[in-house]
């Protein structure tokens, strides 16, 4: 979080580079930019704030900053989505009575892309054709819905973003009624139904891989 004398500070480097005097003119916008910019770490907001002043001659909005703060804080670490393949091929070799160790030391984004510990147990058994073609394929898809879902999550104030987050690991704790339950929580029946949206697009980020009978 960035303290308010700190702020104060980026702000005036803006207006010195920025001069139109409706950019953030008074106290009261001073106030609104500071509430909703203050949870950034003061290092990534500078470095966002100087990153738009050297690339663009237009005053940056709220949404420009939070915008490069989130590839700062909350972007994928560079890995693209064949490396990201590459180390679940990696952690499928292990996964036929290792699945669970070998899902958790996956990178976060790899793991909603692959949906849970199962997937991996059943990509083991699978003839390597299959698995080199269909399920990368679907996990390639997954794996970029995932990215751009992570990125467009951190641009939010976690505030805001804790009302869209999931409950869960991932969307599979609670994902229907007992009636439409994945194999291993069939036997749940306090499970909250999912929304019929919120189904449609675990499947989409997931391109359909998760095993869950999500219908």
């Amino acid at each position: 979080m960035v303290e308010r004398e700190d702020f104060k500070v980026l702000v005036k480097g803006m207006k010195a580079v920025y001069t139109q005097t409706s950019f953030i003119p008074d106290k009261d916008a001073f106030n609104v930019w500071y509430e909703l910019l203050k949870d950034i770490p003061y290092e990534k907001l500078s470095v966002s704030i100087r990153k738009h002043m050297m690339s663009s001659p237009y005053p940056p909005t709220i949404a420009d900053i939070r915008g490069v703060a989130a590839q700062l804080m909350h972007g994928d670490g560079g890995l693209s989505d064949l490396g990201a393949w590459g180390m679940v091929r990696k952690a499928i070799k292990n996964s036929n009575y290792h699945a669970e160790e070998e899902f958790a030391s996956l990178p976060e984004t790899v793991r909603i892309a692959v949906g849970n510990p199962a997937n991996l147990r059943e990509w083991a058994m699978m003839p390597t054709e299959t698995v080199e073609s269909v399920e990368q394929s679907h996990f390639l898809r997954a794996y970029r819905a995932a990215v751009e879902e992570k990125k467009e999550a951190g641009k939010l104030a976690p505030e805001i973003r804790k009302h869209y987050e999931l409950p869960g690991n991932y969307g599979f704790e609670k994902i229907g009624t007992d009636d439409n339950l994945p194999p291993d929580r069939a036997d749940d029946a306090d499970c909250v139904p999912m929304p019929e949206h919120v189904k449609k697009r675990m499947v989409e980020i997931r391109g359909a891989t998760c095993g869950c009978n999500v219908k």
